[in-house]
């Protein structure tokens, strides 16, 4: 197994702290609709990833009252989903034998593109590296 971690960055540790200890601050952004593809730009589903950066956005910025308002920071704050090429099998045979994948909340252009855009851990290492609102990723084996 390999995991990753990064550190945020002392003043993003602060203002992230209280939102953490505060379960109605903590859930104030979370969607109970799931989706392990959701799309960034969306708010029918979400998955971990994407309330772990809404939630980064709520926390530093306090005009982030709603996932559009997060999403939206985050867009100003340089945050580029990971794109998946899924093709259209792949993407039938996924949302009939999982309950937890679905792709209606795409884009009609880029879903039929098979442009799949989601946030994968990897974008968000790769954000909080770029936006210097975390230290470099540590991997743990």
């Amino acid at each position: 197994y390999k995991a990753g971690v990064v550190v945020p960055e002392p003043a993003l540790q602060a203002k992230l702290l209280p939102v953490l200890r505060d379960n109605t601050q903590a859930l104030r952004l979370h969607t109970s609709a799931y989706s392990m593809v959701a799309y960034p730009w969306a708010q029918r589903y979400q998955q971990s990833n994407q309330w772990a950066i809404e939630t980064i956005a709520m926390a530093h910025e306090p005009a982030a009252t709603s996932r559009e308002r997060a999403q939206a920071w985050l867009r100003l704050q340089g945050y580029e989903p990971s794109v998946l090429r899924i093709g259209a099998m792949t993407r039938l045979g996924a949302r009939m034998t999982a309950a937890n994948i679905a792709f209606d909340d795409h884009p009609n252009d880029k879903r039929f593109g098979d442009r799949i855009e989601t946030v994968t851990v990897d974008s968000v290492f790769a954000w909080l590296a770029r936006s210097a609102l975390a230290g470099r990723v540590q991997v743990v084996r």
